[in-house]
């Protein structure tokens, strides 16, 4: 097994995030931002709280709660309170969110497009379950820690 597969996930990492920099500028966004706005607009029929977040994307509760809060400062999103759970509260977007919504889409799929151009379709599709089952390992050790 090569010892490598670390080092490039890492650069892999570093090169999008870089990428995603250069893409959202323009919208004032972090890759981080833009992916987490980017899932709840593909989200927009269900409702949405931080807690439901973390759980769902397995992002740690401090980094969806500095997100949500950066977006919210933006402009892009806010909150509502939950009546029945003063705890809760549900995340609403904003017309700015909407308005950017195209753009945000159309610099992902540039992303993806430009990660995986010249690798053939059955590879990728391969590729696409070792990465989740190299995920779900990490899930699965860190569940018995």
């Amino acid at each position: 097994m090569s010892q490598t597969i670390m080092y490039t996930l890492k650069q892999i990492y570093i090169a999008m995030e870089q990428c995603g920099k250069i893409q959202m500028q323009h919208m004032d966004l972090t890759p981080a931002q833009a992916a987490l706005l980017y899932y709840l607009l593909t989200h927009r029929d269900q409702e949405n709280y931080g807690i439901q977040l973390h759980a769902t994307l397995g992002i740690s509760k401090s980094s969806i709660s500095s997100t949500l809060k950066a977006l919210r400062q933006k402009g892009y999103l806010c909150v509502k309170e939950n009546p029945s759970d003063d705890r809760k509260k549900q995340i609403v977007l904003t017309q700015k969110a909407y308005d950017a919504e195209e753009s945000i889409r159309d610099g992902m799929i540039a992303q993806q497009k430009l990660l995986c151009s010249k690798i053939p379709e059955q590879r990728l599709w391969q590729l696409e379950e070792d990465l989740k089952q190299m995920l779900l390992n990490l899930k699965e050790t860190e569940a018995e820690i």
